[in-house]
């Protein structure tokens, strides 16, 4: 196997960093950017995002209609962030639970012109680290600048086209643990735990009776309320 990370070891650690606040380099063909998870960046990173270059806050294009900023780019649309964004105004702009209480946030100026694959895979990157579906993004001049800031800092690096093509193939699960849980609905309940091989969050299944795995078995699929059942 050897010491190097693979792209799922990769992709753990970055999704990580982002949970922590951190900002991490995203790599695709010649180009690069710097990435950082609106929910989570400190506001002196947001000042050291701007220097490095232009920012954008790469949101969905569900969130994008919502705030009545221009998708251009189909399923993301990228807002410049000006100079006169603070970070609670960011924030404000990627949180839909703060719509009511923050509501005058546009208009809005979103980008159209370049690559936007770079803005997508970041925003993926803070989905899959269980964020808000929000990033901020700044683009560097070349793929070996954002290489060489990832060295001096020491920022994790993350080639997208090759944590793309490794999605294609899913992802396996093995299972962990098991145990019975009687329940008012089924006394042969049991309980079963799942790792994903990424290093993604564990996944859970309750098990009432006994189904026959050789046929389709009905599910109800929770998000997160796996504990309130």
């Amino acid at each position: 196997m050897g010491l190097k990370l693979s792209i799922w070891e990769q992709a753990a650690r970055a999704r990580a960093d982002l949970r922590l606040g951190a900002v991490v380099v995203l790599v695709r063909g010649g180009a690069g950017v710097l990435a950082a998870g609106a929910e989570t960046l400190p506001a002196e990173r947001l000042d050291d995002l701007r220097e490095a270059g232009p920012v954008d806050l790469a949101v969905t294009a569900r969130r994008a209609t919502t705030l009545k900023a221009r998708a251009y780019d189909g399923d993301i649309a990228r807002i410049a962030v000006d100079a006169d964004y603070d970070l609670a105004r960011i924030r404000a702009t990627a949180d839909p639970a703060r719509d009511l209480s923050d509501p005058m946030k546009g208009p809005f100026h979103t980008r159209r012109e370049g690559d936007a694959g770079l803005h997508r895979a970041a925003v993926r990157l803070a989905k899959q680290a269980q964020l808000l579906p929000a990033a901020l993004v700044a683009t560097l001049p070349s793929r070996k600048a954002a290489e060489a800031v990832a060295r001096e800092h020491g920022l994790s690096l993350i080639d997208a086209d090759a944590l793309l093509a490794a999605e294609v193939n899913a992802i396996g699960m093995r299972p962990i643990s098991a145990a019975r849980v009687p329940m008012e609905v089924s006394e042969r309940g049991r309980v079963h735990v799942f790792r994903p091989e990424d290093g993604s969050e564990e996944h859970y299944a309750i098990e009432i009776g006994a189904p026959d795995r050789a046929k389709p078995v009905l599910t109800r699929l929770h998000s997160a309320c796996f504990t309130g059942d």
